[in-house]
């Protein structure tokens, strides 16, 4: 698969909110989450930990209302797709996201993903 196809296919899965096919079948076993703001996932290895991540993350969530996936920038190896949300929180509170994701590709495989926000 070509970066831009990898790119595509990214954004779909995305914009479909299936973020497990995600994990499953673009990124490689030993990729990395890295998200320096938040004080909890700062550094995430491997895809294992990253669904665990995102498990214990949904864990605070009553839904999500807006997602807008953008359509992603490719240059060489690096992807950036645009991102948001407002999460909807299970205490009440709502809290927009508004990010870019970085995602660098090696060998047909996404090894990291960085977010921006």
């Amino acid at each position: 698969m070509t970066n831009q196809e990898i790119a595509n296919r990214l954004v779909a899965l995305l914009r479909e909110g299936k973020f497990n096919d995600v994990y499953d079948e673009l990124f490689h076993l030993d990729a990395e989450h890295i998200e320096p703001q938040s004080e909890h996932f700062s550094l995430v290895k491997g895809v294992e930990a990253i669904k665990a991540k995102d498990a214990a993350m949904q864990e605070n969530l009553a839904g999500a209302e807006g997602l807008e996936v953008g359509d992603a920038i490719v240059a060489k190896e690096y992807m950036a797709i645009p991102y948001k949300m407002t999460a909807l929180l299970k205490d009440g509170n709502k809290w927009p996201l508004d990010e870019i994701i970085l995602y660098n590709v090696e060998d047909s495989k996404i090894i990291s993903e960085h977010f921006f926000y």
